[in-house]
């Protein structure tokens, strides 16, 4: 079945066997979650790609093995995020958007665009250069912004100023919400104006904010593996999913972080069918859901329509 993938890190999906090649070890430990107890703990596996990934040469070998990993999946349309001013030590964005780039478009059967991500660590003055660069970007390879890291740690609601002037802009954008805080993070969210919001497992806390996730429409992208390895949820079995969507709540199937949840997009619908019995159907519904919420046009989207019906 060919698919779409909106919430997907870049460095929390580099290749392993390329790693192990390149660092001469095997490196599957410091990348590869097996036993975090909260996202905290799960976002350390982010230390070694982010220094790996400061090399134009790695920035392109592992978008080309990325893009060849979701073509395995049969992902025809991917959105891939990262922050920019992690990955400019030795070089420009400019260059690191280039190398992806070259890397992506190696392979012709998946379609790849960027998200930039503000970090919750970061200054206002750090978060504000973000949304320069996306403005810069956009059109260009990037098509919206997102806020990432430690939810549980930087509420939500403290960006407010931030997403202001995102929307002012008019730059498209998701928020990681209802991870590992609670659901007031994801009404915040809604505050923002979000129409897409990362993770949102926490909603099913408030009767009232599922209510307002389905009459507005606003579409959650799920990541079920990713959710049992920072411990949000314990097991597939018992996920939110199959409550948000008996309250008409719009979700799409995502990995998150191919390498640190040790997963890819054809396992997270084996486990999902294994555990709530979803059909074909629910699984196209789930990519239909994903098309209609890309930053991308109208005619963009109407092209995966016609390709994802006809590739069942």
């Amino acid at each position: 079945m060919r698919k779409v993938e909106l919430h997907l890190h870049f460095d929390g999906s580099i290749d392993v066997p390329y790693t192990n090649q390149l660092l001469g070890y095997d490196a599957s430990s410091e990348l590869i979650d097996t036993d975090s107890s909260s996202l905290s703990e799960y976002l350390e596996k982010f230390k070694l790609p982010i220094k790996l990934l400061q090399d134009l040469d790695n920035i392109e070998m592992y978008a080309y093995l990325l893009a060849k990993a979701l073509e395995k999946d049969e992902v025809i349309y991917a959105e891939v995020r990262f922050c920019p001013l992690l990955h400019i030590e030795k070089n420009s964005i400019d260059d690191v958007v280039a190398a992806m780039k070259r890397g992506f478009t190696k392979v012709s059967y998946v379609k790849i665009n960027l998200i930039f991500c503000m970090m919750r660590n970061f200054s206002f003055e750090e978060n504000y250069k973000i949304i320069e660069l996306t403005k810069r970007f956009l059109g260009k390879g990037v098509v919206g912004i997102d806020l990432a890291g430690d939810e549980a740690k930087y509420k939500t609601g403290d960006f407010k100023e931030l997403f202001e002037i995102i929307s002012r802009e008019e730059i498209p954008f998701t928020i990681h919400a209802g991870e590992a805080d609670g659901y007031d993070s994801v009404v915040d969210a809604i505050l923002f104006g979000a129409r897409r919001i990362g993770h949102g497992i926490r909603s099913i806390e408030s009767e009232a904010v599922m209510g307002k996730l389905c009459r507005e429409k606003i579409v959650l992208e799920i990541c079920p593996t990713s959710n049992i390895n920072t411990k949000a949820v314990l097991s597939m079995e018992i996920h939110p999913i199959k409550k948000l969507m008996d309250h008409d709540i719009l979700v799409t199937i995502n990995t998150d972080n191919r390498t640190v949840s040790n997963t890819t997009l054809n396992k997270e619908y084996e486990e999902l069918e294994k555990a709530f019995n979803f059909t074909e159907e629910d699984f196209v519904r789930f990519n239909l859901n994903a098309i209609d919420c890309a930053f991308i046009s109208e005619r963009e989207k109407a092209e995966l329509r016609v390709r994802l019906i006809n590739g069942k």
